[in-house]
């Protein structure tokens, strides 16, 4: 499929968006609580995430994260769909449904590790609301600062790095605005699932009150209405 990047950046010749198949998501099995508990130790976490059902395969298209999270480059990426049965995408800029196509660009095992924790959390949360997507990388990587709209982002420069935001205790699909709005038992259970799936970092706010082993979660400023999950270079 032929397109542009979507936002302002350059052409981006032959784009790649993620299809997956209708049996990745199967229907929740009533109220199903088969997954991570609240504040679990990393242990149990970790035996819980094996149990669960298998790792969602999306397809390798020999992406390479190049660099750093805070200077890098994307190579051969994929673009992240703009909804699908358990989460929609959110743009930070224009606070609105779906995100730009540009700003949602990944590696395809970056990819893989959403979608698959995103859908073991709604078959643990069958009632709960889709899980709101931020931003993932620009088309090749590279810098995504202020110039791109608000704080801009000092990482999420190499297609390892995703935003997401906690669901809200009024089920809208908004980020919140304060943290007093924050679902924080679903969003501790998103954390949880996160590190037991093997983030690399997850930074969570300074006022939310998200806890988890301290060399992975992380509280530290302008997060406190989402999550920021990183995993580590497979490409060294």
């Amino acid at each position: 499929m032929l397109a542009g990047c979507g936002d302002g950046g350059p052409p981006v010749e032959r784009v790649r968006v993620l299809q997956l198949q209708p049996q990745v998501f199967p229907p929740p099995a009533g109220d199903r609580r088969a997954g991570i508990r609240l504040n679990a130790s990393v242990a149990p976490a970790r035996r819980a995430a094996r149990a669960a059902s298998p790792p969602v395969q999306v397809p390798r298209v020999g992406s390479i994260a190049l660099g750093r999270p805070n200077r890098g480059r994307l190579l051969n990426g994929l673009q992240l769909p703009a909804q699908a049965p358990y989460w929609v995408t959110w743009d930070p800029i224009l606070r609105r449904v779906p995100n730009r196509p540009g700003r949602r660009w990944a590696t395809d095992r970056l990819l893989a590790f959403l979608v698959t924790v995103l859908r073991d959390y709604h078959l643990a949360n069958p009632t709960a609301p889709p899980v709101l997507v931020g931003d993932l990388s620009r088309p090749r990587g590279g810098r995504f600062g202020p110039e791109y709209g608000g704080l801009g982002h000092a990482s999420h420069q190499n297609g390892l790095d995703a935003d997401i935001y906690y669901p809200r205790l009024d089920r809208t699909l908004r980020a919140a605005r304060r943290p007093r709005e924050v679902d924080r038992a679903l969003a501790q259970d998103l954390v949880n699932r996160f590190v037991a799936a093997g983030a690399q970092f997850a930074f969570v706010g300074l006022r939310v009150g998200l806890t988890g082993p301290p060399a992975i979660v992380q509280a530290i400023a302008h997060h406190d209405d989402h999550l920021h999950v990183r995993i580590a270079n497979a490409s060294g």
